[in-house]
Order: structure tokens, then C-alpha cells, then sequence
């Protein structure tokens, strides 16, 4: 049977991190489609809904990973960006607003993980992109039957483009 709690949820977002990270940012199609391979042997079911937003989530790292590649612990805040992105998403129910965005990008700094204008429109593709997986039913359990059923939200809750973020400074 396929995953469906929030546990397994976590699993496979450190998974697309870890993939992102053995693969060094770049891989082929030949790598894609054993990725696919390995994630549904762990269990999980393939639709093409899932290995869309899996291919966004992925495509949102690989830029965050290429945009940090001069940063020595680039693993290290990939996998911290990942983590502090389920917790958030979690926390929020998929919906937040710009104050909580820029707690969310504070609490990535404290951690001593240095972001530009550009790791921080990746940072918030990654957000995106992981609320998408999110959101799909397969990873809803009746503990957050409250959670969007979709990935829209309104305009206040995206995550700011970096346009915006310079407007807040």
C-alpha cells in the first residue's frame, strides 16, 4: 500500500534533498527515472501528480544547491532548508502570510546559512514546491483534515518574490 501519513511525507522531501545533493545539482533523465524507481519502491505511489511536483521540488533544490555551490556546507543547508521547510508548512497548514515568511528566512539565518536575493527566491521555490506535495491527498491524514486540499493560496500568503523582499528591508 502506498505511504500516506505526514511521517512518510518528511521521509520523501529529505529524499529529493538527499538526491539533490548525491547528484551534485545536475543529473540526467537516466537518473530521473531511477530516482522514480527507488521512491516507489520505499512505497510510494506514482502518479503523475507525484512525479510532477516531485520534478518541481527537485528542479527548486537543484537551483538552491547550483546557487550555493561556492558554500562548503551546501549539503548541510540544503537539508536544513528542506527540514525547516516541512516543519513550517506543518506549522502553517500550507498558508502563511509575509510575516511569517520572514520569520521562516530568519530562523534559516540563525542558523548561520548566509542567503542572497537569489537563495531566497529559491528558498521560497523550494517552500512552494514542497507545500505542493503537501497538499496532495495521498499525504493528508485525518490529524490535518483541516489542510488544503490544493496548492492555491491567495496572493498574501506566497511566498514574496525578491522584489518584494527588498520593499521589506
Amino acid at each position: 500500500m502506498a505511504k500516506q501519513m505526514m511521517g512518510q511525507f518528511d521521509d520523501l522531501i529529505k529524499y529529493a534533498a538527499k538526491f539533490v545533493e548525491t547528484q551534485k545539482g545536475a543529473w540526467d533523465h537516466t537518473a530521473w527515472v531511477d530516482f522514480l524507481a527507488d521512491t516507489e519502491k520505499k512505497g510510494y505511489e506514482m502518479t503523475n501528480e507525484l512525479k510532477s511536483y516531485l520534478g518541481t521540488t527537485l528542479e527548486s533544490m537543484r537551483k538552491f544547491y547550483t546557487a550555493s555551490s561556492s558554500t562548503e556546507s551546501i549539503a548541510a543547508s540544503l537539508k536544513s532548508i528542506s527540514d525547516d521547510s516541512v516543519k513550517f508548512i506543518k506549522k502553517t497548514n500550507g498558508m502563511w502570510n509575509h510575516s511569517e515568511w520572514e520569520s521562516f528566512l530568519g530562523e534559516i539565518q540563525k542558523k548561520g546559512i548566509s542567503l542572497s536575493e537569489e537563495t531566497m527566491r529559491y528558498t521560497g521555490n523550494i517552500l512552494e514546491s514542497v507545500k505542493s506535495l503537501y497538499a496532495m491527498p495521498s499525504f493528508m491524514s485525518d490529524k490535518f483534515s483541516e489542510s488544503p486540499k490544493s496548492s492555491g493560496m491567495s496572493k498574501s500568503s506566497e511566498a514574496p518574490q525578491s522584489s518584494e523582499l527588498s520593499k521589506s528591508k
